[in-house]
């Protein structure tokens, strides 16, 4: 079995060593990869963090979570290479000569014994006592060669040195352009370490939209989008907020505005304020650098919401994934919101994404109890104050049972947007919260536009 403190290295690894790879696209090597005496580069292997542990004369293929690879064969590998106790890290994925790794392949093919499974080992944590943590990259290259220098399936990640970007960019398009490879793993001599992969192009329904674009109110800030996973009913993925040109902050809002429907979740966006949800009729193309669909310590999961009687309700928290640097390309009004062409596909062609819910979660779907929205126009200014209260159907003890949020909304004020929010576990309290806050707020002049 294996132990718990072990277990933690293992996460404390994965969430330090995921910060350190600056994301990179093939068209940004000469502009975004920091000039550097001399670079390492080696192929990126589409599969899963593996670590290799040796401990107390078991050997152990684990995730980051400490789950373990079923895989005898690599097990065995690993028993004979290594004769002193330690943690070393790679990727395990499924080999086919010729061909590009993918994450998909390896799941598939996992726990079939006549598939070829392979580990790539690309660093050394610590061996026979001695902690690499803090070691020099040369150090542990000459260790992990060392260590499996017999080895048939696990082997020592292969590099070439250059000394120059162009250097870079030529690698780049023999693998990745010409032979179909995932990406780069560039690492910069005395600097940083680069992850290069061809940008990622993405076609999403919009489900909602934002206000508040460099604190302005009358400017689209961020777009909600997702994923159709069957009629109806949607997997929220993320939001993007660059792309878009100042013109367009303010020409798409119009037609965004027409669609506006109720729901009963919110949504947090980047201004702190929720997402206006709209009719899923809109189709938009998403570029990233990346697609990931784990933190440093647990699945990425997000809300499931189902479209009916012209409102969305939340009915799940599944597996999702989240896009690393998206940026709006434009709307496809070629494209339709149908499962073939904004679907599960999107994502499950790059990156898996889990079927099946690991953890249930103890809080249910939160329900908007009271809605008040009041403006107030005063000189050509219009002042808005919204005002929300929800119960959580939590029973969590990290939860409160109660919710109270306002928005304070002046573009003539220094501070534009001001925001409270007060919870409670007795509904009665919470209720006159609501109550005190629009009778002390609201005076001559203001308006209620919904509730």
């Amino acid at each position: 079995m294996v132990q718990d403190k072990i277990k933690q290295i293992l996460r404390s690894y994965k969430s330090n060593q995921a910060s350190k790879y600056i994301p990179v696209r093939g068209d940004e090597i000469l502009t975004k990869v920091f000039d550097c005496e001399k670079y390492s580069i080696s192929t990126k292997y589409d599969g899963h963090l593996c670590f290799i542990v040796k401990d107390k004369g078991e050997i152990y293929l684990l995730n980051f979570n400490g789950n373990p690879f079923q895989r005898q064969d690599l097990i065995d590998e690993s028993n004979i290479l290594l004769d002193k106790e330690g943690i070393l890290v790679g990727e395990i994925f499924n080999y086919k000569e010729n061909q590009r790794t993918r994450s998909f392949d390896l799941v598939k093919n996992l726990k079939n014994n006549d598939s070829s499974i392979k580990i790539v080992v690309f660093d050394l944590i610590n061996f026979d006592g001695t902690s690499y943590e803090k070691s020099l990259w040369d150090e542990k290259k000459e260790l992990i060669n060392k260590l499996l220098s017999k080895g048939k399936n696990i082997f020592s990640i292969e590099e070439t040195e250059v000394i120059s970007r162009k250097d870079i960019q030529t690698e780049y398009e023999d693998r990745v352009i010409n032979k179909n490879q995932e990406g780069l793993i560039v690492k910069g001599f005395n600097g940083p370490t680069f992850k290069i992969k061809p940008k990622l192009t993405f076609d999403f329904v919009v489900l909602g939209y934002s206000l508040g674009y460099s604190d302005n109110f009358n400017l689209l800030k961020e777009l909600l989008f997702g994923i159709m996973i069957e009629k109806d009913e949607f997997l929220i993925v993320g939001k993007v907020g660059g792309g878009f040109t100042i013109e367009q902050r303010t020409s798409l809002l119009e037609g965004l505005k027409n669609l506006k429907v109720e729901s009963n979740l919110i949504e947090p966006s980047g201004s702190k304020t929720p997402f206006t949800f709209i009719k899923p009729k809109k189709v938009i193309e998403v570029e990233s650098v990346d697609i990931v669909n784990n933190t440093s310590d647990q699945i990425i999961k997000k809300s499931v919401i189902k479209f009916e009687k012209n409102k969305y309700s939340k009915i799940d928290n599944k597996p999702s994934v989240s896009l690393i640097s998206p940026i709006y390309k434009g709307f496809r009004d070629d494209k339709k919101v149908e499962t073939d062409q904004v679907g599960l596909v999107q994502i499950t062609r790059l990156i898996e994404l889990k079927n099946e819910i690991s953890e249930t979660s103890n809080k249910s779907n939160s329900k908007i109890l009271k809605k008040e929205i009041y403006s107030k126009e005063t000189k050509g200014v219009k002042m808005v104050k919204k005002y929300f209260l929800w119960e959580t159907n939590s029973s969590s003890e990290n939860y409160p049972n109660f919710v109270f949020y306002k928005i304070d909304y002046s573009p003539s004020r220094s501070d534009k947007l001001q925001r409270d929010i007060k919870v409670s576990n007795n509904q009665s309290q919470i209720e006159k919260i609501f109550s005190d806050q629009i009778e002390t707020d609201i005076k001559k002049g203001w308006e209620l536009i919904s509730n």
